[in-house]
């Protein structure tokens, strides 16, 4: 089994998939690792993040912060997505633990030719599952919007 370690996260919302493919590891082309998140699966996973982050994080707010290289452009941007897809892959499970001697979460995404690991600080994770969750269509998938914090 393959072991991947995820440094960035970008999720794209496949219409004719009805999924999330989240691209892991997305200017790194040579390191990228698509996954794919269905919605039944992102459905279920909701409330074990939420009660996760409920039991061990701090609470701690996120803050919308302004890209400064919006502009700059990698070999992956949305313009030559489909050109440079690569194969995805259905992830069957994931596992998020958090680690009390750094105060950091482990997430590991789990799909049947690798394993793709990040361990990430409490905003850093809100920050890639609010990414991943903002990605979806909410109402068409019977998610309120107030339910993602």
């Amino acid at each position: 089994m393959n072991t991947i370690l995820a440094k960035t996260f970008t999720p794209f919302y496949s219409e004719s998939e009805d999924r999330i493919r989240l691209v892991v590891n997305y200017a790194d082309y040579e390191n990228r690792f698509d996954l794919w998140l269905t919605r039944a699966f992102l459905l279920k996973l909701l409330p074990t993040i939420e009660e996760c982050l409920d039991q061990y994080g701090t609470g701690a707010e996120l803050v919308q912060l302004q890209q400064s290289n919006a502009n700059v452009e990698t070999k992956t941007d949305s313009s030559t997505l489909s050109i440079t897809e690569k194969k995805g892959h259905l992830v069957y499970s994931v596992d998020l633990t958090f680690k009390p001697t750094n105060n950091t979460f482990e997430i590991v995404f789990k799909t049947d030719e690798a394993h793709v690991i990040s361990t990430l600080n409490e905003l850093l994770l809100k920050t890639v599952l609010k990414s991943i969750f903002n990605s979806m269509p909410l109402i068409s998938w019977g998610i309120s919007s107030q339910l993602i914090r």
